[in-house]
Parts: C-alpha cells; structure tokens; sequence
C-alpha cells in the first residue's frame, strides 16, 4: 500500500514539468514565474511534513495518509480552475501539503515498523515506485493534447480520490502486530523468530533530544544535498530538452528515462544491507553531482547521446542515494516519536 499511494501520488505532482509549457503559454507567465509554483509547492511540503508526521505518532499513519490522498487530489483536480499565477501557486501548496501526509512521511516510518534487517531492501523497493511514476508520465502528453491541460489536472486528481484512496484505506496497516505476524516476516525461515535488530537506536532524551542531535543534522544535511539535485532536474530536464532541440514528445520520454533508471538504483539501494549505508550513499552521492552538471552543460548541437547518458546515470544515482539515506534515519531514530522526527527530515529536504 505505501508503494501504491506512492506511486499515484508522485506521479500527479511530477507532472508539474510536463504541464509546464501548456500552463505557461496559456497565460504568457515567464520561465521563473511559472517554476515559482514548484517553489511554492516545496513551502507546502515543508510545512506539510512535520504536521504528517505528528498527526502519524498521535493518529494513525493510515489515515494521515487517507487524508494526505484526498488533500492532494482535491488540490488537483482545483488547479484545473486556475484563473492567475496566485491561484496556481496556492493550487500547488495545497496539492504538495497533501503530497507530505501520504508519500514519504508515511513509508519510512511504516517499513521500520515492518522491517528491520532488510529495512534498506524495503525502503529501496518502495522508492522505486518513484521511479515507475515519472515514467507514467510518458504519457502525460499525450494526456494534455486529448484533455488539454485543465481537464488532464481534472482527470489525475480523480484518479487519485476515486481509485488510490479507497484501496489505502481498506488496506494499509501501520504494524505487522495489526496482522498478527512480526518485522521482516517473509524473509524469515519457517520458525517464527524474531528478526535480528538493524542498528540500535543511540539513547537520546525524547524528540526534542534527537532533532537537536548532531546525528540529526547530519542526516538532515544528506537529504538537503540529495533535494538540491532532485529538484533541479525534476522541474528543468523537460523544459532543458525541448530548449535544446528536443521535441516534446522525445522531452517526456527523457523524463521517463530518468524514472526507468531510477527504479533500478532504488532496488540496488538494498545493497545497503549488507554493504552499508554510507558506502552506498557515497557512491550515489558521487554519481548524482557528476551527472548533474553534465546535463547542466549541454548545450544545443552537442550529440544527443551525452544528454541521454548524463539522464541514465542522474537516475541511477538518485535511486542509489534517496532510499539510503532514508535507511540511515530510520537506522538511528526509529521508535517513539519518529513520525515527528520522519517529517523534521522531509521538512529539511523540502527546504533545500
């Protein structure tokens, strides 16, 4: 269910690159003007975070994820009203605050309630539903030219209330005990022990403790650098490539290229496990700011193979980084209060 809710989730707010150009030429708004509404989006996220995660300690992880569903569907399916650059940008606030309830903040804490010594397999296959909704949007498109833009906005934010919600809500359980079974069940052999612990949580003296913590602002420091490159190729590549020759449909292909490849990098982010966290963080981390500035570089005129390969390995390196770095907070503060300590950090990674 977080692979679900996930998947349908960021593929409705990854489409903001797609949307980019039909929004903008309608209403003659700038580069800059437009891309402020992603700006705006990541406030929502922000602010959005630490509330999920508090709502998750005090609540339930289900349903702050119901409601994170419906927020962010409901926002969606408004933006179709869109009448001036203050509603768009409020829209995608709105859409974003939802985004936080019912992606991130959700997962981490569920799959270390319901994994401990494959956590880093766990988060990294889940992540990769990341990576399979940029490549849904291969299809935004040709979405927008049947619907337009304003009834393709219409149509995601039903999918979202009509099909992703009430699936979650029948089915998502926040603790194996809630299934009667314990933490890293399916990898266990046929006797019911209980898995080894992953890493012991450091003592700390409550949240308050732990978001003080130098172990905190280290974590919170591996999220910011893994945000700046993720933001910066998730709103400009489409824009980039069309600016460079590309058509938009090969525009929306590269952007499920990058996808495709990042599902990969997540499913070998599981390698963690056993390798470590900080190896394989490292090894992404190094990958990402090479390709980074590769597609930063290319200009027009340059063989299209460089974009493509620069596009692969940006992919590959965030699959890599995100889901480990993930693994690493939960690998120290997994426990009480870890909702609210989960959002701090998505809050840092949406402030980069």
């Amino acid at each position: 269910m977080v692979f679900l809710s996930m998947c349908a989730l960021i593929a409705v707010r990854s489409s903001f690159g797609v949307f980019f150009k039909s929004v903008a030429g309608e209403f003659g708004w700038s580069r800059a003007q437009t891309s402020g509404a992603f700006s705006a989006g990541l406030l929502g996220q922000a602010l959005g975070s630490p509330l999920a995660g508090w709502m998750m300690d005090r609540w339930s992880i289900r349903r702050t994820m119901c409601l994170g569903i419906l927020f962010t569907g409901a926002a969606a399916g408004a933006m179709a009203f869109t009448n001036g650059l203050a509603s768009y940008y409020a829209m995608y606030f709105l859409l974003c605050v939802g985004f936080a309830g019912g992606t991130w903040v959700a997962q981490v804490p569920t799959l270390s309630n319901w994994f401990a010594a494959r956590r880093g397999f766990a988060i990294g296959f889940t992540n990769s539903a990341q990576g399979l909704a940029f490549a849904l949007n291969a299809a935004t498109p040709f979405l927008i030219a049947r619907l337009g833009w304003r009834g393709s906005y219409l149509a995601l934010g039903g999918m979202l209330v009509l099909f992703a919600l009430p699936v979650v809500a029948l089915l998502h359980r926040d603790h194996p005990r809630q299934k009667g079974t314990v933490a890293d069940a399916p990898f266990l052999g046929s006797a019911p022990a209980p898995p080894p612990p992953a890493r012991k949580a450091p003592a700390r003296a409550g949240t308050a403790g732990a978001l003080l913590s130098l172990p905190f602002a280290l974590v919170a420091g591996v999220y910011a650098s893994i945000a700046f490159s993720f933001g910066a190729v998730i709103v400009h590549i489409v824009p980039h490539a069309t600016d460079q020759g590309f058509s938009p449909g090969e525009s929306g292909l590269i952007l499920a290229l990058w996808g495709s490849v990042m599902v990969a990098g997540n499913l070998l982010s599981g390698l963690s496990d056993r390798v470590g966290r900080l190896p394989t963080y490292w090894a992404g981390s190094l990958l990402c700011a090479l390709s980074t500035l590769a597609l930063a570089a290319y200009a027009q005129g340059t063989p299209k193979w460089i974009f493509y390969a620069a596009t692969v390995t940006s992919g590959l390196a965030l699959g890599l980084a995100r889901p480990t770095a993930s693994s690493l907070l939960a690998d120290h503060f997994a426990g009480p209060g870890f909702g609210k300590i989960n959002g701090a950090a998505m809050s840092c990674f949406a402030l980069a």
